[in-house]
Order: C-alpha cells, then sequence, then structure tokens
C-alpha cells in the first residue's frame, strides 16, 4: 500500500506558529513606539499652528489671544484641518494671553494611553518643552 505524504505535520506547523510569535513580539513594541512618535509630532505641528495664529493674531491687535476660539475665529490659518476640539490623543490648552500680554504657551496634555498626563508646550518663541523628558527643542519657524 502507498502512502500519500502530503501536507505538514504537525511539529511543523507548531515551529511555524512559535516563528511568528516571535516575530510578533519583537514587532508589537516597535509599532507601538512608533506610534507614539506619530502622536507626538502630530502635537507640535498642531502647537506650531497655534503659535503661528498667536504670531498673526498679535500683528492685528497687538496682543497675543487668551483662547483657541478666539484665534480660530480670527487668525487667517485654517484650524479645521486640526480639529484641536475633537482630537482623542491630546487636550489644547493656551496660557497668556490677553490684553496687554507679550507671551503666551499653548499645551497639549496627552488623553490617554502610556503617556496620559504627559505635555508637550510651546511658546512665542517656538521652544517646545516635553512633560516627559525635561528636553526643550525649538520646532518650525516664523
Amino acid at each position: 500500500m502507498k502512502m500519500n505524504k502530503k501536507g505538514f505535520t504537525l511539529v511543523e506547523l507548531l515551529m511555524v506558529v512559535i516563528i511568528i510569535g516571535i516575530l510578533v513580539t519583537l514587532a508589537v513594541p516597535n509599532y507601538q513606539k512608533v506610534v507614539e512618535r506619530a502622536k507626538g509630532t502630530k502635537a507640535k505641528a498642531n502647537l506650531d499652528m497655534v503659535r503661528k495664529a498667536q504670531i498673526q493674531y498679535r500683528a492685528l491687535v497687538d496682543e497675543f489671544a487668551d483662547a483657541l476660539a478666539t484665534l480660530d475665529s480670527a487668525s487667517e490659518i485654517d484650524f479645521s484641518s486640526a480639529n484641536l476640539n475633537a482630537d482623542n490623543d491630546w487636550t489644547y490648552t493656551m496660557g497668556g494671553g490677553g490684553s496687554s500680554s507679550i507671551a503666551f504657551t499653548c499645551e497639549a496634555a496627552r488623553r490617554a494611553g502610556q503617556f496620559d498626563g504627559e505635555t508637550i508646550t510651546i511658546d512665542e518663541d517656538g521652544v517646545i518643552t516635553i512633560s516627559t523628558t525635561g528636553t526643550t527643542e525649538i520646532w518650525g519657524g516664523m
């Protein structure tokens, strides 16, 4: 009687499953780091957009705005693409601004995830401070 040897053995299938499991174990943390880095970059870009709108607003009325809504209605920069109020990753708040103000800050606070509560802050000069690392960097330009 002739045996038909088509197919895989149980050992071969288990080895493939183990190899796939190892690859997934190595890939998932790297993927999560990339996702978190992208979310941070999104917040920095949004903060820079707010800073540029503040500079435009100050050129018009000689003071920085004290609220994002004020900037949204008065600035030529379109905030609709960023949709800051509906961002599920970050909460944006303004500091400073108002009459006779010569400085402002805008802060993005992480809403959820591994870095919940961490903040990224930008000032009128484009200096970004990241609370997680305590580092500062210059972002964007005028």
